[in-house]
This record gives C-alpha cells, sequence and structure tokens, in this order.
C-alpha cells in the first residue's frame, strides 16, 4: 500500500517524488481512470488530476473548461449536466488531432478518489474558486482527507489565499512563482498554511539553490513540474530524456524533492538506479 499523503511529502521521507501529470496519458487518455491505473504500474507516488464541477453539482475529472479538445462532444463542463457530460468519449492521449476514440468516459471525482484509495495519492488541482467547497465536502465524506493532495494558485502580490482550504482536514499545496530575488521572502509569508510542500515555478535556479536552508527549516518538500509546457527555463522532460543528469539531476541538487513529470517510467527508473527511491 503506497503511503498516506502527510507521510509520503513528509521532509523526513527521503526519496525524492513522481508525480503523473494527469496520470500516465501518452497510451490513455489524460484524466482518465485509465490513465490512474498505469501511472500506479509504472510507479508513481502521485497522480496529479484536474476537477471541475457540473450545472447539477457533480465534481468531474478534466482539465478544460471545454470538453471540445479531449473528447467527441463539444460544450462547456459548467454549464453541462452529469448526463451530458458522460455521454462524451474520450480521445486518446491529449486530444490532439488525430488521436482515436476510447471507451473511456470523463470520471466522476468520487470514482477515480476509489480507484485510487490505498494505492497512490491523488493530487487534486481545483481550476476554480467555485469548487472549493464541493470538492472538499466530497473529500472529507469519502474519509479520503489524508489519500489527497490539494492544490492552488495563490497570489503573493495581492495576499489573497484560500483560507478555508487550509482550515481543512486535507493536506494543501500552495502554487507559486519564485520572484527574483524574494523567494526566500515569500516563503515567510506562506509559513501560515502549515505547507509540507509546495509546487514552484522560477525564472532562476539561483533563487531556488538559495532558498534550500530555510526550505529545510520550515520543513518544506519543493514540487518542480519538468514538463515541457512549464517554462522553468529548459529544465524539461523532453531534455531529460535525452539529458536525465542535465535537467533531473540538477534540480535534485538544488533541493528539488518531487517532480511532475509526462515521463513517469523513465524518472522511476533514473531515481533507482540514483538510489532516490
Amino acid at each position: 500500500m503506497k503511503a498516506l499523503t502527510r507521510s509520503l511529502i513528509s521532509p523526513e521521507n527521503p526519496d525524492v517524488l513522481v508525480i503523473a501529470h494527469r496520470g500516465v496519458w501518452q497510451t490513455t487518455p489524460e484524466n482518465s481512470l485509465a490513465a490512474l491505473h498505469e501511472a500506479i504500474h509504472q510507479g508513481a507516488d502521485i497522480i496529479e488530476i484536474d476537477a471541475q464541477t457540473t450545472a447539477d453539482s457533480q465534481v468531474v475529472v478534466i482539465h478544460d473548461a471545454h470538453l471540445d479538445r479531449t473528447c467527441d462532444y463539444q460544450g462547456e463542463v459548467a454549464t453541462m449536466s452529469l448526463a451530458a457530460v458522460r455521454r462524451a468519449r474520450l480521445k486518446a492521449a491529449d486530444g490532439r488531432e488525430g488521436m482515436v476514440l476510447t471507451s473511456e468516459r470523463v470520471p466522476l471525482l468520487e470514482e477515480l478518489l476509489e480507484e485510487a484509495r490505498g494505492r497512490i495519492v491523488v493530487n487534486v488541482d481545483i481550476k476554480y474558486a467555485r469548487d472549493f467547497d464541493r470538492i472538499v465536502a466530497l473529500i472529507l465524506s469519502m474519509n479520503m482527507a489524508d489519500g489527497v493532495l490539494l492544490k492552488s494558485k495563490i497570489d503573493l502580490k495581492t495576499q489573497r489565499f484560500p483560507l478555508k482550504v487550509t482550515d481543512a482536514r486535507i493536506p494543501y499545496m500552495p502554487i507559486m512563482h519564485a520572484r527574483p530575488g524574494k523567494f526566500s521572502d515569500d516563503l515567510r509569508k506562506i509559513a501560515q498554511f502549515g505547507a509540507q510542500m509546495i509546487e514552484l515555478n522560477f525564472t532562476d535556479l539561483a533563487d531556488v539553490i538559495a532558498a534550500r536552508e530555510q526550505l529545510k527549516r520550515l520543513g518544506v518538500r519543493l514540487w518542480v513540474n519538468t514538463l515541457d509546457v512549464s517554462h522553468s527555463l529548459d529544465y524539461c522532460d523532453s531534455r531529460a530524456a535525452v539529458d536525465p543528469d542535465g535537467v533531473w539531476g540538477v534540480l535534485v541538487d538544488a533541493g528539488v524533492r518531487a517532480f511532475q513529470t509526462d515521463h513517469v517510467g523513465q524518472l522511476v527508473r533514473w531515481l533507482k538506479n540514483r538510489g532516490n527511491q
């Protein structure tokens, strides 16, 4: 059985964590039950998924506001009933042009959490603030509070934080940008969350390295995305495919202890070879 969220992301856990971005979607539809199963099979520690509500307040797992990219059906999720959303079939992979239709449907969050229970931690990216209360209530009603990691963006400039989420019993991870020369100061501002991990984007690796000791003092694990679309310099999956030491290795040395990736299998193997898993 996989570790529960708080023990998995604790700084006391020496492993570098692998997060499957929308599941393993290269061979399955993104954000699908099949993508969840493949993430478990390939050894991911966490699956990252996206959740939002339908017009009848049902929570479904899908990234875009509209069905159009990933499904054979068109429409805005927030204006559709669950029954209408479930009529759609998911396209293979990320739904780009030429992807074939599959038998997979847009999952309910409840379905995906039940499939994941005790097998893998689920990182729920809450796409819209309007959905916080509904998603939190669902997770608590399923007794899944420590099998889930919620996340959302925080705005350090305006000091607008989703404080009600941090009062819940569900582990929460803020998403933030390392402002050049200000990252260490910003870390003090998020101490109120009691977060064990933060998801970070950066434009200068020196800011990340400079904050290593403060992160240790705060007991915060650092999560970085190496997705090709993340724009954290050139530390991306495509380059890691040919030079993993120059991407994942450099970031591990800088203090990163969790990677969200589209190359789950390769990252798992690389970490095991290094002794980081």
